[in-house]
């Protein structure tokens, strides 16, 4: 079984460094274009003057394309799972043998799964990091047999980590209720932004033409954002812009053979991925999701970081938590919140009567200003801290 790793090997002088420091391991299935991987960038980025204290090592599962860059200081080493958790926990123990890190921290499932049974084999402190609403995601990816396993993994193996951390009070509660987690070893941390680097990212030219005026959505084409019910109910909101829906994914086709059934080409556009969504999003009237489940919303908050307001679905979890300061709302009806407008899920006619709702000039300019005011409890200087100061603790 092949691995590789990429960086400088330590000379004698190096090697007298790394013994002064502490080595830290994150373990991550591979480096897309997910929320995850720009998540752990940002909490990368945020070591600041630890640098000097810890010998930060990212372990990829698999080797495959890489979507973006991490930090110089990061020793990278690839694995060759290819996509399979017992190729990838046999590959990950081999590897943390070596390093002997002082804390494993690990993204998504898989990882997780490997992460946590490697670091209690070798007595290493492990935190797993998830981010998604596990029950309602794994009930929407699987069915069957494969929905009793998927959900199995984490049941069995999350409980043997040190610390589990949501990425939302949503995710946390969801772990402990279905998945069996502690509840003392159970916490929350948000996701991290980069307020100014977004701001320069949106400044640049976006990636493709785009019309004077439109509606955005963004996501993976797949059942779990739900794209065919927003198309829908854009139409019956029946607003004077196009709608602009951002990612690539399964559902493509079936989504292009919707749009074509409506006679819609020229007004919901399908441009693909965006290496970088934020000139996009800058420009927006609105943000809009229909989204049946998250763990925090990576591009929703992101297009609220840049003023652009934002009409979402109640799902499980994370919007209410942002918009409106509460897990979950359980609305009826479209809802003001404090911060966005929120929707009850799979309701086309109240999705269309929340963007009715913002398509209003001085709404639309409330929630703009409400927007960033919301996302600065989620810079990244501030929410790093909060993850490496728990690192600093179980590192010790």
């Amino acid at each position: 079984m092949n691995c590789r790793s990429t960086g400088k090997p330590p000379g004698r002088f190096e090697s007298n460094v790394r013994m002064q420091k502490r080595v830290i391991a994150f373990v991550i299935n591979s480096i897309g274009f997910g929320g995850a991987e720009r998540a752990l960038h940002n909490i990368l980025a945020g070591i600041g003057n630890r640098v000097d204290r810890y010998e930060v090592h990212l372990i990829l599962l698999d080797d495959v394309p890489e979507a973006r860059e991490m930090p110089s200081y990061v020793v990278k080493h690839v694995l060759d799972g290819r996509g399979r958790l017992p190729r990838s926990l046999f590959l990950l123990i081999g590897k943390l043998r070596r390093l002997r890190p002082a804390l494993v921290v690990s993204l998504l499932v898989r990882a997780n799964v490997c992460a946590a049974i490697a670091a209690r084999l070798l007595s290493i402190p492990s935190i797993l990091c998830e981010r998604m609403h596990l029950g309602s995601h794994l009930d929407g990816k699987h069915r069957g047999l494969r929905r009793v396993l998927a959900k199995a993994m984490p049941r069995l193996f999350y409980r043997l980590a040190t610390r589990v951390l949501g990425v939302s009070s949503g995710v946390t509660s969801n772990l402990v209720t279905a998945f069996g987690v502690d509840p003392a070893r159970a916490g929350t941390i948000y996701n991290p932004y980069d307020l100014d680097r977004n701001a320069a990212d949106a400044a640049r030219p976006p990636e493709f033409h785009l019309p004077d005026q439109f509606i955005l959505g963004i996501g993976r084409l797949t059942p779990a954002k739900n794209f065919a019910q927003l198309i829908e109910a854009y139409l019956e909101a029946d607003l004077p812009y196009p709608l602009v829906i951002l990612g690539d994914g399964s559902e493509r086709r079936s989504l292009e053979a919707l749009i074509a059934r409506h006679a819609a080409g020229d007004r919901i556009l399908l441009p693909g991925y965006a290496r970088n969504p934020f000139p996009i999003m800058a420009k927006a009237h609105f943000y809009v999701s229909a989204s049946l489940n998250e763990g925090f919303p990576n591009a929703m908050a992101e297009a609220m970081a840049l003023g652009t307001p934002v009409v979402v679905t109640d799902c499980p979890s994370g919007p209410a938590e942002i918009l409106a300061s509460v897990s979950k709302l359980n609305p009826s009806e479209p809802v003001l919140a404090e911060f966005g407008i929120l929707v009850p899920e799979r309701s086309v006619a109240a999705l269309a009567e929340g963007m009715r709702l913002m398509a209003d000039p001085r709404r639309r300019d409330h929630y703009s200003r409400q927007a960033r005011r919301r996302i600065l409890d989620f810079r990244s200087e501030k929410i790093a801290e909060d993850y490496w100061g728990l690192f600093d603790r179980l590192a010790e």
